[in-house]
């Protein structure tokens, strides 16, 4: 019993040594845990210790720097307050600003555009008017010829007994329908052609847009009209006069007409050392009057087309290497706002860099008022330089015929050949300008000097002192750069100044203005083309109605043994004679024409000087000879199919 009593107190004994053991165990376990807390607490306070005196030094120097900025605040506020205060003030002190109403015309694009097409349209405005004449005249000879040739058949059919009016209604719609279908035809083709040819140059120099087709009623009745008026016409004009003779008289050819003394025989010296085939083709010329007048009026209508032509182009052309070359000889103009009345030091330093002068003057823009009974105004440029000395290696003052023009005094203006053109203002002539605030300059005119470019007035400095009681503030300046000198790069750094605003290079304006100028080229070549083209029409025609008329004659020198080189000279002599007399008188009606044409072209701020090369004659000459030998080919062929028989039987 004691020994279960003891083995159930060991029992009890090691239960309760296994929990206290347990119980042991855990509180080790509890303590090492809170052991590893404790030293984990320390370090952590270690850190956030750190971390604390980080973060007040931190602080510390933020507040140091807030106090620095506020302080610094305080300053700039307090300037930008003063500067606020002052710019108030000014605000305060400047005047009522001025508005301008600019329109597109102020962009150089658009004003040389504008300039472009004015000049198409003065010449579109005269030379299709000669065209039509030249051309009316070419319809009205040959509708004339054809009743001429259809006399026997109108003959015949008023013998069958046809009224007049159906006669006359058959070759009034032959001629009617032949005119409508030339007119359409043309029209459509020079309404569509022609402008699409000159946009082609356009194009180059500006935008490639495409033309939009605009249908003209007006033009295209003036057309119908002219075209009806020269065929139509002139067929009832032949038919009538040809319907007023009997059947018989009509069936059988005309008598030839009666030959006359002419002129040149009452000239013994010359006319007996000329060649009797000589002789004949001068008998010939001035036997067949209407065919002379209608040869020398188309002949001369062509070669006066030719020369106006050749004549616009020599006007228009090269005025642009004068200008620059003979007249404004700087190389460039600046534009600047003055300082104390002249150019600051720094610009002028930056101008004396790079050229080898300058001069300065007051630019300004001011209206001359002219007219008689109704006052007009027209802006001028007014150039006031400092002083005339050394001017012409800027700015040249010539007349026309190259004399030199003295300085204006005070009082006094010169000014550009264009006032004289188109303003009729002389030397000697009172003008008045008058700027925007209405102030108005009374000038005498010195002298009106020679200038293509612009519509320029120069006048004294001491003007202005005199009648506006003010000093001269100069804010422009010619300037020369030196030899070698990239204008470009120099332009570049001129214009770095705050002070420049504008600038112009002359080389430049002289490019612009030599591509203005070509697209006139082509429209005087197509001018040209055209013009050659008529006078080979006319030629041809007037020739080949010559040679219908004398078939009977040619047929007969041919039976009577002529070669066939006599044969084309003794007809095609009096086709080379008809034409010189006929260019001799388009030489001078080519001259009249160019004078009135370059008259009508006015374009603002150009002017041209209305000139004709002697090379224009001689090309002139050249091509109308050309076509007329031309013709003699073409002509030569003809007079050898020419059958002798049947032409001298043809009234049988």
């Amino acid at each position: 019993a004691e020994y279960e009593s003891g083995v159930k107190q060991y029992e009890s004994g090691k239960e309760l040594y296994e929990e206290k053991k347990k119980l042991f165990d855990e509180g080790k376990q509890q303590y090492e845990d809170g052991k590893k807390a404790l030293d984990e607490g320390r370090k952590q306070y270690k850190e956030g210790k750190k971390q604390y005196e980080d973060g007040l030094e931190q602080y510390e120097d933020g507040l140091k720097e807030y106090e620095d900025g506020k302080k610094e605040l305080r300053e700039k506020l307090a300037d930008a307050e003063k500067e606020l205060a002052d710019a108030e003030k000014k605000l305060r002190d400047l005047n009522d600003p001025e508005g301008f109403l600019l329109d597109r015309s102020t962009n150089i694009g658009y004003a040389c555009f504008e300039n472009d097409s004015q000049i198409v349209s003065q010449v579109a405005k005269v030379f299709p008017v000669f065209f039509v004449l030249v051309a009316a005249l070419v319809c009205m000879t040959t509708m004339s010829r054809m009743v001429e040739e259809q006399r026997t058949q109108i003959g015949m059919l008023k013998a069958l007994g046809y009224s007049e009016a159906a006669i006359m209604g058959k070759f009034m719609f032959y001629s009617g329908s032949a005119a409508m279908i030339g007119c359409v035809g043309g029209y459509i083709l020079g309404t569509l052609l022609f402008p699409e040819a000159i946009w082609v140059n356009y194009t180059l120099m500006y935008l490639p847009l495409s033309l939009e087709y605009v249908f003209d009623p007006m033009l295209s009745l003036i057309s119908v009209t002219v075209s009806l008026l020269c065929s139509v016409g002139t067929t009832w004009a032949s038919c009538r006069y040809e319907l007023g003779e009997t059947a018989a008289q009509l069936m059988r050819p005309k008598a030839p007409r009666a030959g006359k003394r002419v002129f040149l025989e009452r000239i013994p010296f010359i006319w007996k050392h000329m060649k009797f085939l000589h002789k004949v083709s001068v008998r010939n010329i001035f036997r067949y009057k209407k065919r002379l007048f209608m040869m020398i009026v188309g002949i001369s209508g062509c070669t006066a087309l030719l020369l106006t032509g050749f004549g616009v182009r020599d006007s228009v052309g090269g005025f642009g290497d004068v200008q620059f070359d003979e007249i404004l000889v700087a190389d460039a103009d600046m534009r600047f706002k003055p300082a104390e009345g002249e150019m600051s030091d720094e610009l002028r330093e930056s101008v004396e860099r790079h050229t080898t002068g300058f001069k300065q003057a007051r630019f300004m823009s001011w209206n001359l008022i002219y007219g008689d009974s109704e006052k007009r105004e027209k802006e001028m440029d007014v150039i006031a330089p400092e002083s005339y000395e050394d001017m012409e290696e800027f700015f040249r003052f010539y007349t026309r015929e190259g004399e030199r023009i003295d300085p204006p005094g005070d009082g006094e203006a010169i000014v550009s050949y264009s006032l004289l053109d188109r303003y009729n203002v002389h030397t000697g002539d009172k003008i008045t300008l008058r700027d925007d605030k209405l102030n108005e300059l009374h000038l005498t005119v010195r002298g009106v000097f020679n200038n293509y470019i612009y519509n320029y007035i120069f006048i004294s400095p001491d003007t202005l002192g005199t009648q506006l009681g003010e000093k001269a503030e100069y804010n422009f300046a010619f300037m020369n750069f030196k030899d070698g000198e990239d204008q470009d790069e120099a332009c570049a750094d001129i214009m770095q100044s705050g002070d420049v605003q504008n600038f112009s290079l002359y080389s430049v304006q002289r490019v612009r203005m030599s591509d203005t100028m070509s697209s006139l080229d082509y429209v005087v070549i197509l001018i040209i083309v055209c013009a050659a083209g008529l006078a080979f029409i006319v030629i041809y025609n007037l020739t080949n109605i010559n040679i219908t008329e004398r078939l009977r004659e040619i047929a007969t020198i041919k039976v009577l043994g002529f070669f066939r080189r006599e044969t084309s000279a003794y007809v095609l002599r009096e086709n080379v004679a008809l034409t010189a007399m006929g260019i001799g008188a388009g030489l001078l009606l080519g001259k009249v024409l160019h004078r009135f044409v370059m008259s009508q072209i006015r374009v603002d701020l150009v002017t041209f000087k209305s000139r004709i090369l002697p090379m224009s004659f001689v090309y002139s000459i050249v091509l109308t000879f050309v076509f007329n030998f031309i013709v003699n080919i073409f002509m030569e062929i003809k007079l050898d199919r020419i059958n002798m028989a049947e032409s001298l039987k043809s009234v049988d």
